[in-house]
């Protein structure tokens, strides 16, 4: 019997779903959304970090979840770290998968997280269906671990409407500018030699480079190398930026760069073309095809240099490259993602597409 309002658990940290920046933004566009349609309620613990995040991943999120398998439709895991009770259901069951870099990039993670990552990302295998938030997780996931095809279905993250170009307001110098946390994965590293190589070989260049990211052991770093580089004074470190300030320093900006070497999605890009900014990013790091295809590619930190320059000084590149990025970045929605969502709950519970 089909049900007017499906009840939809929900398994994640809440912790994650209030922060509401990078990934867990997916999430609270998610909750937001299924509220309008569905019953639904968030399973998961608040405390963050080890050894309890180990023990609600593997013990009470787990029990909470099997103790609440008669009072919902459908369980989805918004993470395969919270999917530990699902093949145990005998319920519709359905898991996200941002990507798979914690195990096959190899760098920057915790050797019990290495540990861990392989049979988490393996009982997916035994759910009802898979979700690959873009082409590359799938990829992945068939590939690395012999997913079938059609069990795991590609739905995108989206970009909020309130993204935008803005009026720019006159300042003296031109800004570069990149969004994110500062791990090792993230390469912010490359991105200070390209910025190095742009000044000494423009010094002319009135250009400044802001870097926003939460001041994690990595952030001693990257200080440490702006001043081996000589640009300290033109680099300025700021924490991560507030939901509520983020189209405004996007709209600061006059190129953002993705220097990482792996991005799951890289929802930033599109945030970043959604408010008209040029994104230039690694020609050889892995990032989906669907949400890098109208970014500039750069091979090197000199070939980057050289990127940025011509965009930041030639108004005739950086406004197709900038009009382009806006008007593909618009079939992002959050709107889409969750009509996609709630159609593979339709699948699971009733075997159509409804």
């Amino acid at each position: 019997m089909r049900r007017d309002r499906l009840k939809v658990a929900l398994i994640a940290d809440t912790f994650s779903i209030e922060q509401g920046t990078g990934i867990t933004r997916m999430n609270d566009e998610l909750v937001r959304g299924l509220q309008e349609s569905c019953e639904i309620e968030v399973m998961g613990a608040s405390a963050a970090g080890p050894p309890m995040s180990v023990i609600n991943h593997v013990i009470i999120t787990p029990s909470r979840v099997l103790r609440n398998k008669n009072n919902f439709d459908v369980f989805h895991a918004l993470t395969p770290v919270h999917l530990l009770a699902l093949p145990l259901l005998g319920k519709p069951t359905v898991v996200t998968y941002h990507d798979l870099a914690t195990l096959l990039y190899g760098k920057g993670s915790s050797w019990h997280v290495r540990f861990s990552a392989p049979h988490f990302y393996n009982i997916g295998r035994w759910c009802s269906a898979v979700i690959a938030i873009s082409s590359q997780t799938k990829h992945e996931l068939v590939q690395r671990f012999g997913f079938p095809q059609e069990k795991v279905r590609i739905i995108n993250l989206g970009v909020a409407e309130r993204f935008e170009p803005h009026e720019k307001n006159d300042k003296n110098h031109l800004c570069i500018g990149y969004i994110g946390t500062l791990t090792t994965r993230k390469r912010v590293d490359f991105l200070l030699k390209a910025f190095h190589h742009l000044t000494k070989e423009h010094p002319q260049l009135n250009v400044k480079l802001r870097i926003f990211g939460r001041r994690d052991m990595e952030f001693q770093n990257l200080v440490k190398l702006a001043d081996d580089l000589n640009v300290r004074k033109d680099v300025e470190f700021h924490g991560p930026v507030p939901e509520e300030n983020l189209v405004d320093v996007y709209n600061s900006l006059d190129a953002y760069v993705v220097p990482s070497e792996w991005e799951g999605f890289g929802l930033p890009i599109l945030e970043a073309q959604r408010c008209g900014i040029p994104v230039v990013i690694r020609g050889d790091a892995r990032i989906p095809e669907e949400v890098g295809r109208h970014c500039l590619k750069a091979m090197s930190p000199p070939h980057m240099a050289d990127i940025l320059y011509k965009i930041l000084t030639d108004d005739t590149l950086r406004e197709p490259v900038a009009r382009t990025g806006l008007e593909y970045s618009k079939q992002f929605t959050w709107k889409k993602m969750l009509k996609e969502t709630i159609s593979v709950y339709k699948e699971v519970l009733y075997g159509d597409l409804g």
